[in-house]
């Protein structure tokens, strides 16, 4: 048997493979639930337009603030202590 046509026909079935375990494993993660919404925003932004009266040019100020807050079952120590690998 040519070797040519072993490796294309080892490659087709691996391929098969991955694409087959690829199905299953996207099927399983739609049946489980996903991680809850945080409902509270985070990002906030403003914009201030600001008219130079001598100039007469518009100055546009934007701020964007977001807001973060650590799990607490996720990070159990002191804040000054470093993380531990």
């Amino acid at each position: 048997m040519n070797l040519k046509l072993l490796g294309c026909i080892a490659m087709g079935v691996l391929v098969a493979h991955l694409a087959i375990f690829m199905m299953v494993f996207r099927i399983r993660s739609m049946n489980q639930p996903s991680a809850p919404v945080s409902r509270t925003p985070n990002l906030h932004v403003a914009e201030e337009i600001v008219v130079d009266p001598a100039t007469r040019t518009k100055v546009v100020n934007r701020e964007i603030t977001v807001s973060t807050k650590l799990r607490s079952d996720l990070y159990q120590g002191k804040a000054a202590e470093p993380a531990q690998k």
